[in-house]
């Protein structure tokens, strides 16, 4: 059954490489937004002292051990809206993340209906060649019937199995072309297998195609986050200059024994470490947040003219495009049809020569093929005007 082209929209979004491989990197997002969500756990230190092996640890239960022992606890305290910043720059990594997965569809898709009104065409110039191929061996052995009875001359007879032969050798060429077209289409549907016996249903789309979305492209979206990401990751630089610092509870105990008879039993500490910005003060994160920011923020810039301006030339494009393939449908393929069929019917009432006759069947191939061509070429246009218009959902 033909491929419709709805029916490869659909795989397209689903079996894609590069689209999967789009979905595998917001999984990876996701995993680090759960990670930058996390607080910093609490470190516990068990440490002994004061063991003699000469006198050794003494008898019983391990609270009547005779070495000292302590229990030490030391947890970090961010400050500055470290972990609130991480965890929004996080965040807006798995949006653009998100994003890029809208935008390798928006270009897999667009790359993907290429690939089919190619194949489409191809299919299409496979038909007409076999056609024209059909009647010009016709026309060969015919005239070469007549050549048998005497009627007409063995140039013109030869000239008819010259035109087959050429007409052969175009119909084996299109065959060729549509075998790299199946498989330039199955490659993006994730289908190679099946590239041999793939066949598309050959549909023109003619109608403008409307904005999809009322948010900004895939592309320009994900910019957006990356520059939202960039602006966390600048102000996550500079809270470095917020001191954090480090809390710490330690219980030590010190039982009497034969080496230590000044045991005290058990006694608490607690303590509070501060880093000193003695030669630093973590100046260069600062710079290259900036930095990160400055890029992020210019790359938004650019992805929106970029937006702006492929949206502005794929309608030129497409309205050309389509002109063009108006004119060939309702001028100039009804005229080469008209010299055509005038040319065949003065050849059959000896009114031309067998030359006059082929040239007409060339132009009218010709026109035929450039139709095909047109249709091909206002479908891409059309195609690329509707990936031009994508947005996403707000």
């Amino acid at each position: 059954m033909p491929l419709a082209l709805a029916a490869a929209d659909d795989r397209v979004a689903r079996c894609n490489r590069d689209v999967v491989a789009a979905r595998l990197a917001v999984i990876s997002a996701e995993a680090d937004l759960r990670v930058a969500s996390q607080r910093p756990n609490p470190n516990l230190t068990l440490g002994a002292s004061n063991v003699n092996p000469h006198a050794g640890i003494g008898a019983g239960a391990l609270r009547d051990k005779t070495f000292d022992s302590s229990v030490r606890i030391d947890q970090l305290v961010e400050r500055g809206g470290k972990a609130e910043l991480r965890e929004a720059q996080a965040r807006a990594l798995v949006a653009a993340a998100e994003a890029d997965v809208s935008e390798q569809i928006r270009q897999q898709r667009l790359a993907m209906r290429n690939s089919f009104f190619d194949l489409a065409a191809a299919q299409e110039r496979v038909r007409l060649q076999l056609e024209f191929r059909d009647l010009a061996l016709q026309s060969a052995n015919a005239s070469n019937e007549r050549l048998q009875a005497g009627e007409v001359s063995r140039a013109e007879a030869n000239r008819f199995r010259l035109d087959a032969a050429r007409a052969a050798n175009d119909a084996r060429q299109a065959q060729a072309d549509r075998e790299r077209a199946r498989l330039d289409l199955a490659k993006l549907l994730g289908a190679e297998t099946s590239a041999a016996a793939l066949e598309v249903r050959v549909e023109w789309p003619d109608h403008e195609p409307p904005a999809a979305g009322n948010g900004p492209r895939p592309d320009v979206a994900a910019a957006h986050s990356r520059l939202d990401a960039a602006l966390a990751g600048r102000a996550l630089a500079r809270s470095i200059a917020t001191r954090d610092f480090t809390i710490g509870a330690q219980a030590d105990r010190w039982p009497v024994s034969e080496t230590n008879i000044q045991g005290t039993g058990i006694s608490y500490s607690l303590s509070v470490s501060v880093p000193l910005h003695v030669r630093h003060a973590n100046e260069g994160e600062a710079a290259r947040g900036q930095a990160d920011f400055d890029a992020a923020q210019a790359q938004s810039q650019r992805a929106e003219a970029s937006a702006e301006a492929e949206a502005r030339v794929a309608e030129v494009d497409w309205r050309a495009a389509r002109e063009r393939r108006e004119r060939v449908e309702r001028e100039v393929r009804p005229l080469a049809r008209d010299v055509a069929d005038a040319a065949e019917f003065a050849y059959k009432h000896g009114a031309s020569g067998v030359l006059d006759l082929l040239d007409a069947r060339r132009s009218l191939k010709a026109v035929e093929l450039d139709e095909v061509q047109a249709l091909a070429d206002t479908s891409k246009a059309w195609a690329r005007l509707a990936a031009a218009r994508e947005r996403v959902a707000e």
